[in-house]
């Protein structure tokens, strides 16, 4: 199997928002584009505030996309699920 290279790796802060109430919540995020594969770009999230009132989200979420937009209608996909908006 082939390793494929990392060619841009960013640190990031995501932050969404709760559509009813306003409640805010920050996922820090690792972004990674590699120069090869099925699924080059990766976005791994970790949750870094606390647990949003009635609402268990992830506290880990990995998504994997053939480009960087996709990568981001996926992560406002996931935000969504949860009644989020991401910002």
């Amino acid at each position: 199997m082939t390793k494929f290279n990392i060619i841009y790796q960013s640190r990031e802060d995501i932050f969404a928002r709760e559509r009813r109430n306003g409640e805010w919540i920050q996922y820090s995020a690792l972004i990674t584009i590699k120069d090869g594969g099925k699924n080059p770009v990766t976005i791994e999230m970790t949750l870094d505030s606390i647990q949003p009132f009635a609402i268990e989200l992830p506290k880990v979420q990995t998504i994997r996309a053939e480009n960087l937009t996709q990568a981001f209608m996926k992560v406002v996909k996931f935000f969504k699920r949860y009644g989020f908006e991401f910002k």
